[in-house]
């Protein structure tokens, strides 16, 4: 019974061992998960962050030029309510007060767009290696912003001459928010462009000691 004793014992202590090297396992497998987790939300926190910052630059900005500038916006906008009553066509009246309505959308939209875009840009650049010079990509980014800036500030208001003259009148307006957002649109493909040039050459400098070991 007594040699039985150390046989039985054994299993045990086998039994015993196992379950607590698998807890210790669990336990640090769960710490490292959870620690990944909190990496990848700092991460997406960080990420959010220059989101927030670049989009809340332009909205700061564009409020204070809007500000510079209320009342001159203003005295146009009673020229523009005070003519819009003088045309007799009822159409024509309501047809001109909802183009007017869509070109502020259409600026607010095409603007608020821009905007994520070189907030995405400015992300991916903050992310690249310091081994690149990023001033180029800089420089393209603060210009297209500051053109974003500018024309999210800007307001387009029917000049009326004459409701003769009323498709000339809208049409001049059109026209020129259509050539505005062109022109910093141009700005925001330089800027992407100037990124992604730099994260070519940020891979081509990894490549690099590879290509020369072998």
């Amino acid at each position: 019974m007594t040699r039985k004793l150390p046989i039985l014992i054994l299993p045990l202590f086998l039994l015993v061992f196992v379950s607590t090297v698998n807890a210790q396992t669990n336990k640090s497998t769960d710490s490292a998960s959870s620690r990944l987790k909190e990496q990848t939300q700092l991460l997406r926190g960080q990420k959010k962050d220059a989101v927030m910052d670049i989009g809340q630059q332009i909205k700061e900005t564009v409020a204070a030029k809007r500000d510079a500038v209320k009342e001159a916006v203003a005295t146009r906008r009673e020229e523009f309510r005070a003519k819009l009553q003088t045309i007799k066509d009822l159409k024509k009246k309501a047809l001109v007060e909802r183009i007017d309505t869509k070109l502020a959308n259409a600026n607010a939209k095409h603007t608020e767009r821009f905007t994520q875009v070189l907030s995405n840009l400015q992300t991916i650049l903050d992310k690249m290696s310091e081994d690149v010079d990023k001033t180029q990509a800089q420089a393209a980014i603060d210009a297209a912003k500051a053109a974003v800036e500018n024309q999210a500030a800007k307001t387009y208001t029917i000049t009326i001459s004459t409701e003769i003259a009323l498709r000339s009148d809208v049409g001049k307006v059109t026209s020129q928010l259509r050539l505005d957002l062109v022109a910093a649109y141009k700005l925001i493909i330089d800027a992407k462009q100037a990124v992604q040039n730099l994260r070519a050459e940020g891979a081509m400098i990894k490549e690099e000691p590879t290509s020369t070991a072998n």
